[in-house]
């Protein structure tokens, strides 16, 4: 029997949702193309979990769509004179699904939680000193003042509590934690409630009529949101053929996610609306330089100078993809001049770069998944490609499982790899950027490259940071650690009678704002 987890019962506000006599419901009717992992925030970074929690949580501050870092349960915030302490007044009047008042007690229980190494939260080495920055302690001062203890000042501090990877370090009412510590139930202040999770099937979230919105416009995750559609419904659909199939028969009104090749076919189906736009993921091939025959930078910068990104933005993203070559996107308030220079297509080059660096036909193994056709296709195009410059080059295909596994361990010599937006970059480079001696999956491993992200790093967001990104781009094309072939593009299909739905730089759907005409 599949396992059902209902809050219907738990006396949440907001479950009135029976409609009087002749009262219309609205559903909103979104898919998600796996089930989620679990209800606690930051559990998994996966766009299905993220896309359902983030209408669940919500944290002290959200990311706005150009990754700027804007209050959200956060009414003000403080920062003491030697940066070591960041002081919270929270907004007053909230309250949690279950009736109970948001105060700083619960954002010290949260984060309390989160900080407990047996709690498991995969975010926590964010905040535990693992990358630098370390939380010492959170404290309490009257029912709206947190305040949050730093070892050592952190430019980056409220932008790693944004990050939406972590679903805004979204806080959560003790009542969500079981008597055996286990996260069963999701009580948070966001816009809509859990209603009903049936695993293997779907998701359904109800309007939380005790909702209390910001009275700035929506921008990324923050601003004003509001709950326009009763009901918002996922239906687990893994098939991206069923998902169009449903889409076409008017039995799904959002599917977030399409292939290119679907968009365009479905761009002249009447009824049917196909929104597109860049995001702040990247689509990445990365070169594992530990490797002997990649260790030399210009056989690296060859394989760069090999690959012609135009032709397989064409080829796979049929004309959706945007060109970007940085690790800094180009949805991004960083991504200027500096971010357009990147190492040209160029095959006769890089035969010179090949030779200059003892390049000898030796194989390269591009390593992929069966899963996604994009990451497929992109290795059997790239492989082609590099044929014709006179590589040996070989794909290797396998579970994505598996793939994962070889990523974490970092071996493999070329592999197929998308990223999640980071709507802030900086985290983008400490994705890829690590010691020699570090965790096996970081593929840039120049000290030069530490020093500059750790200076980065250290400097408050905004104009600041400017040139901090233009040096580590020069690095970045000097070294060749791994190659940006194109910023990911989001492509949905909308019904016509949807309003107020738009893809965004974050990737993950917003269904606030979002309402659905008779």
């Amino acid at each position: 029997m599949r396992a059902l987890v209902r809050v219907a019962a738990l006396g949440l506000l907001g479950t009135a949702l029976a409609a009087a006599p002749g009262q219309a419901q609205t559903v909103l009717r979104g898919m998600i193309a796996s089930d989620i992992r679990g209800l606690m925030p930051g559990i998994s970074t996966d766009v299905a979990t993220g896309a359902v929690l983030q209408h669940l949580y919500e944290g002290l501050v959200a990311w706005r769509s150009d990754g700027s870092v804007a209050p959200m349960l956060a009414e003000r915030i403080e920062t003491s004179d030697d940066g070591r302490a960041v002081t919270f007044t929270l907004r007053e009047g909230l309250r949690f699904h279950n009736g109970a008042p948001f105060t700083s007690a619960e954002v010290a229980w949260t984060w309390n939680r989160y900080l407990d190494p047996k709690a498991a939260w995969p975010c926590r080495t964010n905040f535990d000193g693992s990358r630098q920055l370390k939380i010492t302690g959170v404290e309490t001062d009257g029912p709206l003042r947190v305040t949050f203890r730093l070892a050592e000042p952190s430019p980056v501090f409220l932008s790693m509590m944004a990050r939406s990877d972590c679903d805004s370090s979204g806080i959560a009412h003790p009542d969500s934690v079981d008597a055996e510590g286990r996260w069963t139930r999701a009580i948070g202040t966001g816009p809509f409630r859990l209603e009903e999770w049936r695993r293997g099937q779907f998701v359904q979230l109800a309007r939380f009529d005790g909702y209390v919105p910001r009275s700035e416009p929506a921008d990324g995750l923050a601003g004003g949101k509001r709950a326009l559609v009763d009901r918002l419904r996922f239906t687990l659909i893994p098939d991206p053929s069923a998902a169009r199939v449903a889409l076409q028969a008017g039995n799904l009104d959002v599917v977030q996610e399409l292939e290119p090749t679907v968009a365009k076919e479905l761009q002249s189906v009447p009824g049917l609306r196909i929104l597109h736009a860049p995001t702040a993921g990247l689509n990445t091939i990365l070169i594992r330089g530990t490797d002997p025959v990649l260790a030399d930078a210009r056989v690296r910068q060859a394989i760069i100078a090999a690959t012609d990104s135009a032709d397989m933005r064409e080829g796979l993203y049929q004309g959706f993809g945007a060109p970007g070559g940085s690790l800094v996107p180009t949805a991004s308030r960083y991504y200027g001049a500096a971010q357009k220079e990147e190492i040209a297509y160029d095959p006769a080059r890089a035969a010179g770069l090949l030779r200059q660096g003892g390049y000898r036909g030796q194989p390269i193994t591009i390593t992929t998944n069966s899963q996604f056709g994009l990451m497929k296709d992109t290795a059997i195009l790239l492989q082609a490609q590099l044929q014709a410059a006179g590589m040996n080059a070989r794909v290797e295909v396998l579970e994505f499982g598996a793939q994962l596994q070889r990523y974490t361990r970092g071996d493999y010599q070329l592999m197929i790899w998308n990223i999640t937006p980071y709507l802030d970059p900086v985290f983008t480079f400490d994705r890829f950027i690590g010691p020699a001696e570090g965790p096996a999956d970081k593929v840039w491993r120049n000290p030069a490259a530490n020093e500059a992200l750790a200076r980065l790093s250290a400097l408050p967001e905004g104009e600041a940071r400017q040139p901090a990104f233009d040096a580590l781009h020069r690095l970045f094309l000097q070294d060749a650690p791994l190659m940006v072939w194109t910023n990911r593009e989001t492509i949905s299909g909308v019904r016509a009678n949807v309003r107020g739905f738009e893809p965004w730089p974050g990737l993950k759907p917003r269904f606030w704002n979002v309402s659905v005409m008779p």
